[in-house]
């Protein structure tokens, strides 16, 4: 069996992706969403109630359509949890939050397998038990891993974010970073916006993956021109 990076071929192949947060636990909206053509769903265990059995069974139905199953979790410190998370079978990460390189660099070690971090070797949904050859080499290829920027202090350091070996997206959460700065709420805010701004042009000096959250298909269609992908 050969391991897939979903994100990164929609990427490849459209030049941006489009997904949706799903905070319902339910396994048939991630069906539903698979059906619409979207490219990944992040299920949501930093503001939802979803368990972790109820992470596999909408993984499951993500892969059912090709779509990759992506989980945010509660905090950039919250290791063990992306560790169990990979274990059992998610595509990738999202982690909300990151403010310093080194809390980039404490990520990377925790979710990949030596030489390149230290988690810990399984034999699991996620090595699909133990019918995936060299697991551990893909696991490592195929990871998608998200950082979050949203807060004043993330923007400060964000080129040295965007240096971490093994990052692969920075995603602009706009709605917290809008409260840190003084505007809540308001994304059209000059500070605000130049921030974003800021964020989208060191993603894209250093090859990083720019992405942000939109809520109509308008501002999805502006994001994507302005560069966001």
């Amino acid at each position: 069996m050969k391991m897939q990076n979903l994100v990164k071929n929609r990427l490849a192949e459209n030049g941006y992706v489009l997904g949706a947060f799903v905070a319902s636990g339910s396994a048939m909206n991630c069906e539903c969403l698979g059906v619409n053509g979207m490219d990944f769903v992040i299920i949501d265990a930093e503001h939802a109630q979803t368990s972790m059995e109820s992470m596999v069974h909408m993984a499951c139905a993500s892969e059912l359509y090709g779509m990759a199953a992506l989980v945010r979790v509660c905090n950039p410190n919250d290791t063990t949890m992306m560790a169990r998370l990979l274990d059992v079978g998610i595509h990738g990460l999202i982690v909300p939050m990151v403010e310093t390189r080194a809390q980039a660099d404490q990520i990377i070690h925790a979710v990949k397998y030596p030489p390149l971090g230290m988690r810990g070797a399984n034999g699991g949904r996620g090595p699909r038990w133990g019918t995936i050859e060299n697991y551990t080499q893909q696991a490592n290829e195929s990871l998608y891993t998200i950082m979050q920027c949203e807060s004043r202090l993330g923007v400060e350091n964000i080129e040295e974010i965007c240096q971490t070996p093994g990052l692969d997206c920075i995603f602009v959460g706009t709605a917290d970073l809008s409260q840190d700065m003084g505007h809540p709420g308001d994304v059209g805010s000059p500070e605000v916006a130049e921030a974003v701004d800021h964020v989208l042009a060191v993603c894209q000096k250093h090859g990083v993956t720019p992405g942000i959250v939109t809520g109509t298909a308008e501002a999805a269609v502006k994001r994507i021109r302005q560069g966001f992908q």
